[in-house]
């Protein structure tokens, strides 16, 4: 099933299920003042353009050792990095796969977990094979137009989140990664990809999602939960497509959701 189809179908299912749920709890139709819809309405947009307009530059600040060099020569560094005490409990560094010459999507998570520790691949794991899924669904694959990487490249402990230190050590890959690999977008799951890309360190989730940013003042970054939270709570499924929608139309602009 292609795409467009799918999108198309889904949206089909969801109007029918807010059909049924309007019969079932039939509500007043309410009179619509349409100047102040008017007034709502450019205030969204305004709100949209400025979210738009947040652009979060660091590519610019990568120091000279780095911004030489190529993305294996960058991964190598990575393997034997030890710029900040996650290396000591490492098995493998992971530095990201897949599709390395100008993607459709660059994913960025927050961490390898212990799958991903032990082989040195990013999102091999239960959340690796649900984010296979969410990618499938808008016709992305890490074998031919994406690139999945994490914010810090070695594990932390208890698969906690990445620490400041940890992520300004380590952010440096990441700025030549995208530097190098130049995506169409960026796709942040989870907060400390989120906030990192967005330069926005004090913001939840729940704030980011659902928005568009500019990275380097040119690459839409869209951010949503991380599949492993998605797994644990499944409320956060249709946000999640809400947001996997907003991103499909963004690289495939002729398919509107």
């Amino acid at each position: 099933m292609n795409t467009k189809k799918a999108l198309t179908e889904l949206n089909n299912i969801m109007d029918l299920y807010e059909g049924v749920l309007r019969k079932k709890l039939p509500v007043k139709p309410k009179k619509i003042d349409f100047s102040q819809e008017k007034v709502k309405e450019k205030a969204k947009d305004t709100a949209v353009k400025k979210e738009e307009r947040h652009v979060h530059s660091t590519l610019n600040t990568i120091p000279e050792d780095f911004s030489q060099m190529s993305l294996e020569k960058l991964g190598a560094y990575v393997n034997s990095c030890t710029r900040c005490s996650l290396c000591s409990q490492r098995t493998h560094a992971v530095f990201g796969e897949g599709c390395a010459i100008h993607p459709k999507v660059m994913v960025i998570g927050e961490g390898p977990g212990e799958k991903e520790d032990l082989t040195g691949r990013p999102f091999v794991g239960p959340a690796g094979e649900y984010l296979d899924k969410w990618l499938k669904a808008i016709g992305l694959s890490r074998e031919t137009n994406t690139y999945i990487a994490n914010v810090v490249k070695c594990r932390p402990p208890q698969n906690r989140d990445p620490e400041m230190g940890e992520k300004e050590a380590c952010k440096v890959f990441l700025y030549q990664q995208i530097a190098l690999i130049m995506p169409t977008a960026i796709l942040c799951v989870g907060k400390p990809a989120s906030t990192l890309l967005t330069g926005l360190e004090d913001s939840t989730m729940a704030s980011l999602r659902g928005k568009l940013f500019l990275f380097d003042s040119s690459i839409p970054v869209i951010c949503t939960y991380h599949p492993a939270a998605v797994l644990r709570n499944m409320e956060l499924k249709r946000p999640v497509w809400e947001d996997l929608k907003r991103l499909s139309s963004i690289i495939n602009p002729q398919i509107r959701g």
